[in-house]
């Protein structure tokens, strides 16, 4: 793990040590930290497989990279990946150029060690690791008042966020004298009376911390703004990668600390709060995103109605469905992540309004393709991947005797492939406002071309990568 830690920290302090001035750092600064992504992701199976020894030594009282972490390391990672190629021209005649590749793998750094924390401060200390980079990027416009606007809103949503983790943290510490997240897990399960109700206050201010990260409703307010205002590619950063950072945390926590741990007296009742939750999630997002006339605005209420289905996973934890349920989550966090990220990036070649869809099939048949792939992906049609995984959720709520989420949840799915299908209606059907062909950029369409042929292969061959996501979690269910 820390040759991991050390493949991109290392590059991170270094490029901006670059000669900014100098111009072969706008190719120099991609190259490295492409390499580095590269290596980390080469890095993982060895980590996974060596539990912690030699070279790849790991503090286990801090650190636990299981096959969960390794799910969403990896799933960190492709994005990142995603959003650098997809950078090339976007920040090449830019000073801050180096800066800008820095702060991608700090960023990376950060939801990989929070994915894998086992330690309620180590779990903060990546948290800030992997926002405070983020703060930058999305204000990365720096003359543009949405760029600044957004990125305020992300501040102050990430400050109310870790206020609320770090005092669920002091709480938890005031019960079982410890952060480790077994420790405290031991110490919940055998509360007494007297300290039920500090239990429930740490849980329900570590949940409302977490469920600001991953744009849960309520606490999604920051998002469709830091999206709108964001460069495309920090985007799917923010929407397909930093979320999934959230999940992984309320994956340790939830999951591990509370159902694992035999925390029955308020299974019942977390189980129903959280179910509500993602019922609102999805509704709440997918009815906005139906109003919006911003292509950002609507795939960022999307994004929030995505984690609405990935909270079901969460949801069922405890009850008959927790198997399907959690590879179900897996699966998603996954194939969303590549199917949310494209989308995303796909508006780099297109633009946010909905007049520059209009057509486009005619002005730019590549993008317009890999757009409506994702699209179409997302809304959870077959043989696209996004309806295995929605499959799993949904199963896995019948099976937790909660028919009526599963409902809710099919019934928000043909309300966005609604609005989906209007997406695409207006770039194959609609004659085109604009009499100019978008120039399509290469990188662009080289990372359309991978997420179309990910979204379509797991769609068509789903077999291996379940078993795969299915042993993996196997010893947390």
């Amino acid at each position: 793990m820390i040759i991991l830690i050390a493949t991109l920290a290392i590059p991170a302090i270094l490029l901006p040590l670059l000669t900014l001035r100098n111009r072969s750092s706008s190719k120099i600064a991609p190259s490295v930290t492409i390499a580095s992504l590269l290596l980390s992701l080469y890095e993982l199976p060895f980590i996974l497989t060596s539990n912690g020894a030699g070279i790849w030594y790991y503090p286990r009282n801090l650190i636990s990279f299981d096959g969960i972490a390794l799910i969403f390391s990896v799933t960190i990672i492709i994005v990142s990946l995603m959003v650098t190629i997809s950078s090339f021209s976007t920040v090449a005649s830019s000073s801050n150029n180096s800066l800008y590749y820095s702060l991608i793998l700090f960023t990376t750094l950060g939801m990989i060690l929070v994915s894998s924390a086992s330690d309620l401060l180590m779990l903060l200390i990546s948290w800030e690791l992997m926002t405070v980079p983020s703060f930058v990027l999305a204000a990365f416009r720096r003359n543009d008042v949405k760029a600044s606007e957004g990125a305020i809103k992300y501040f102050l949503a990430a400050a109310l966020s870790a206020a609320l983790i770090l005092f669920g943290i002091s709480l938890a510490y005031g019960i079982s004298g410890s952060t480790t997240f077994s420790v405290v897990a031991n110490a919940f399960a055998n509360a007494s009376t007297n300290t039920y109700p500090i239990v429930i206050l740490s849980s329900a201010l570590l949940a409302s911390g977490f469920a600001v990260k991953m744009a849960l409703a309520p606490f999604h307010f920051w998002l469709p703004d830091t999206v709108e205002g964001s460069y495309p590619q920090i985007a799917a950063l923010l929407g397909a990668g930093s979320k999934k950072a959230g999940f992984a945390a309320a994956i340790r926590i939830f999951v591990v600390l509370l159902l694992v741990a035999k925390f029955t007296s308020f299974v019942l009742n977390w189980q129903i709060a959280l179910a509500i939750v993602s019922a609102i999630t999805i509704t709440w997002g997918n009815v906005a995103a139906l109003t919006q006339k911003s292509i950002s605005r609507m795939l960022a209420y999307s994004s929030i109605a995505q984690a609405g289905y990935m909270m079901i996973g969460l949801a069922v934890q405890g009850t008959a469905g927790a198997v399907f349920g959690l590879i179900g989550l897996l699966l998603h966090v996954l194939f969303h992540g590549i199917m949310k990220g494209s989308a995303f990036i796909a508006t780099v070649n297109i633009g946010d309004n909905m007049d520059d869809l209009a057509g486009l099939y005619r002005r730019a048949p590549a993008t317009a393709l890999g757009f409506t792939i994702s699209l179409f992906a997302l809304a959870g049609l077959p043989p696209l991947n996004g309806f295995w995984s929605k499959l799993y959720l949904f199963l896995a709520a019948v099976q937790a005797s909660m028919p009526w989420l599963a409902a809710v949840a099919l019934a928000n799915s043909a309300l966005a492939l609604g609005y989906y299908s209007y997406l695409a209606k207006r770039m194959y059907f609609d004659e085109p406002v604009k009499k100019d062909d978008p120039k399509e950029k290469r990188e662009v369409l080289a990372v359309l071309l991978f997420s179309s042929a990910f979204i379509i292969i797991t769609g068509f061959y789903p077999g291996p990568l379940i078993g795969l996501i299915s042993s993996l979690a196997s010893h947390l269910i």
